[in-house]
C-alpha cells in the first residue's frame, strides 16, 4: 500500500514539476509573484513580528523534496529529518504569532517550565530531559526510558526525532519560546492533487496548549479539556502541576473513583497515586499538598469518598503495591505514608468527624513494619509537620477498639472505623 501510495506522490510531483508560475498557499498567509519578488507591500493586519529562527515559505520544489523524504516515515517508526524539524517549528511559531501568541520573556519561560514541567535549567537532570546547545530541550516521554546502567535510551537512536504520538516527547523551543512537537510534515500539509497550492495546517492543540500554558489565556481550558483531555490530564498526573486549581479540580473530578464496601479496588488507587505525590527522576518525592487541600475543601461528612480513599490508600495500598509498581524506596516510602497520614489525622480532632482510629492507631496497630517506619520518621524530625509528633504519640496510647475482637475475619479496614466512636472532645 505504501509503495502505490509513494508512486502517486511521485507522479503528482512529475507533472508539478512540468507546469509554469504556481502559487504557495500558507495558511493564513498566501505567497504570490510580488512576494517573491519582493515588491508586495504589507498591510496593517499582516504587520506581525517574526523573530529569528523562522523560515520563509517553501516552494513547490522544495515543498515537493521534503514530503518525498517524509512520506514514508508517517508511522514515526524512523527518525525524522533535522531540516524538516526546522521548518515544522518555524511553522509552529508562525501560526501561534497569527493566532495572537504572546512570546513570553525567557525568564517567564524558563519559570512555567520549572513550575509546570519541572524543568529547572539551574540543576542537571539529564534522566528527564535534554539540553541543545541553545537551541531547544527534549522533555522525554515515558514510553521510552533510559537503560539504567548505560543511561542511554534502549532501542532508539537520536529519540528526539520521533514522533510525538510515538514518545511521547515534549519540546520546548529556547529561541522564540514556545512548546513543539514532531510529527511528520504529510500530516499537516494539504496538498491536493488537482491544485497548484499547499496549505499547511497547524493542529489547533499546539496553538491553545502554548496560549493556555504561557500566555496564561484562560479561554482555552474548555476548548482543550474537551479536545486534548490526555495531555490535560497528564500535566497533573504525569508532571505533578498541581498550582492551577480549576485543572487539579477538574482532573480529580474525572478520575475514576467508584463507592466501596468494604475496600477500594487496585486500579482506582493507583490512579489516586498520581495525584498525590510524584516521584522526581533523581529519587526525590513530591507530595501534593494543593491536591490535599483540594480534597479537604471539597469534603464534609457526608461527601467524604475522597477522604476514605485515602484511608484505604495508606492502610492497604501502601503496605504492598508501591515497592512493586511505584519503584519507590523505603524512605520514599514513608516520607508518602507521614504526610498522608497527617493529613488523615486531622479529622480525628474534627467534632463533625467520626474517624477516630481511622488512621495513625490503625497504622501503629496492625502495620508491620512500624518500628522501621517509626525510625525514618524521627530520623526526618517528622517531615516538618507540625503537629505529627503529638499527634502520632497519642495514637499509640490508645487502645485498638478491635483489640481481642473474634468477628473479624482481617484486620480492620478504615471503612470498620466509621461511626464506631465518637470524635475527640
Amino acid at each position: 500500500m505504501k509503495k502505490i501510495l509513494l508512486l502517486q506522490f511521485y507522479l503528482f510531483f512529475l507533472i508539478l514539476s512540468c507546469q509554469g508560475k504556481m502559487r504557495i498557499e500558507n495558511e493564513p498567509h498566501q505567497v504570490n509573484e510580488e512576494e517573491k519578488n519582493g515588491t508586495h507591500q504589507v498591510n496593517e493586519e499582516e504587520k506581525i513580528e517574526i523573530k529569528k529562527d523562522t523560515m520563509k515559505d517553501l516552494d513547490i520544489k522544495s515543498m515537493k523534496e521534503m514530503l518525498d523524504k517524509e512520506y514514508g516515515n508517517i508511522d514515526g517508526d524512523i527518525p525524522a529529518e533535522e531540516t524538516s524539524i526546522k521548518w515544522l517549528n518555524s511553522e509552529i511559531y508562525k501560526s501561534l504569532l497569527k493566532n495572537g501568541y504572546k512570546t513570553p520573556s525567557l525568564e517567564d519561560f524558563q519559570l512555567k517550565m520549572q513550575t509546570i514541567f519541572g524543568i529547572n535549567l539551574k540543576i542537571k537532570q539529564s534522566c528527564k530531559w535534554d539540553k541543545k546547545d541553545n537551541e531547544y530541550i527534549t522533555l522525554y516521554g515515558k514510553r521510552f526510558i533510559k537503560d539504567k546502567n548505560s543511561g542511554l535510551y534502549e532501542n532508539i537512536p537520536r529519540p528526539e526525532f520521533y514522533e510525538s504520538n510515538y514518545t511521547g516527547n515534549v519540546f520546548f523551543m529556547l529561541d522564540n519560546h514556545f512548546m513543539s512537537f514532531i510529527v511528520s510534515p504529510v500530516r499537516i500539509v494539504d496538498f491536493p492533487l488537482d491544485s497548484t497550492s499547499y496549505k499547511v495546517k497547524i493542529p489547533q492543540e499546539m496553538i491553545s496548549r502554548n496560549k493556555y500554558l504561557f500566555n496564561d489565556d484562560k479561554s482555552q481550558f474548555s476548548w482543550l479539556i474537551n479536545n486534548d483531555e490526555n495531555f490535560m490530564r497528564s500535566l497533573v498526573t504525569t508532571y505533578g502541576y498541581t498550582e492551577d486549581k480549576k485543572l487539579l479540580e477538574w482532573v480529580l473530578e474525572n478520575t475514576k473513583l467508584p463507592r466501596f464496601y468494604k475496600e477500594a479496588n487496585y486500579e482506582s488507587l493507583k490512579e489516586l497515586s498520581k495525584l498525590l505525590w510524584t516521584k522526581e527522576c533523581n529519587g526525590n518525592i513530591r507530595v501534593h499538598q494543593n491536591t490535599l487541600e483540594l480534597i479537604k475543601e471539597l469534603s464534609t461528612p457526608d461527601k467524604n469518598l475522597y477522604i476514605m480513599y485515602i484511608a484505604e490508600y495508606v492502610c492497604n495500598y501502601m503496605v504492598s503495591f508501591p515497592f512493586k509498581e511505584e519503584e519507590l524506596t523505603f524512605e520514599q516510602k514513608a516520607k508518602v505514608m507521614a504526610y498522608l497520614l497527617y493529613f488523615g489525622e486531622q479529622y480525628k480532632y474534627d467534632k463533625h468527624y467520626d474517624y477516630n482510629q481511622m488512621f495513625m492507631t490503625n497504622f501503629y496497630n496492625y502495620n508491620y513494619q512500624i518500628d522501621s517506619y517509626e525510625k525514618e520518621f524521627i530520623k526526618n524530625n517528622y517531615y516538618g509537620l507540625p503537629k505529627f509528633k503529638e499527634w502520632y504519640e497519642a495514637a499509640k496510647k490508645e487502645k485498638d477498639y478491635f483489640e481481642g475482637r473474634t468477628d473479624m475475619e482481617d484486620d480492620p479496614h478504615p471503612i470498620d472505623y466509621k461511626h464506631l466512636s465518637n470524635p475527640i472532645k
